[in-house]
């Protein structure tokens, strides 16, 4: 952390509220979810538009479920909306899809480089959420998840 960075102010309460919400809702959406480590993700795009005058930059953020599964290196993302009610089809990625991937500790991000795919890379972001975010999930909090994370990043890596 910087000098002038700030953790999060979060209900661990609501946190682990969120983590049985974000359960269920995975378990719901993916076949054997239970078989699944779960974190929450967040991922993004941007692109720029043409105006009359200037260019603007347009950011969009996806929050995401995030599962990973060990025993065969599987991992599925699947796009939620903020009040954890809601999901959209998942996204699986399968290992022999990647061909290259980074995890940076210091971010909280995990970047894959795929084979072929419709896109070349993506990314997934694994930061603890405060109370009252206005884009993305409030209230979460994933220490022990984002380590168990790292370790599994580490050997998805060498099984590339």
């Amino acid at each position: 952390m910087g000098l002038f960075s700030r953790k999060p102010k979060i209900d661990m309460e609501e946190a682990q509220k969120n983590k049985l919400k974000m359960r269920r809702l995975f378990n719901q959406a993916v076949a054997d979810g239970d078989s699944y480590q779960v974190l929450y993700a967040t991922t993004g795009s941007t692109w720029k538009e043409d105006g009359l005058f200037s260019d603007t930059q347009v950011y969009q953020f996806v929050s995401l479920m995030f599962g990973y599964r060990e025993s065969d290196y599987k991992i599925v993302a699947v796009p939620i909306n903020v009040e954890l009610t809601e999901f959209s089809e998942p996204l699986e990625i399968e290992i022999s899809e990647i061909k290259s991937t980074k995890y940076r500790k210091r971010e909280n991000t995990w970047e894959m480089y795929f084979a072929e795919r419709g896109r070349n890379s993506m990314y997934f972001t694994f930061d603890d959420i405060g109370q009252n975010s206005k884009s993305f999930v409030d209230n979460i909090s994933q220490e022990e998840e984002r380590q168990a994370l790292a370790a599994f990043t580490e050997k998805y890596k060498a099984k590339l």
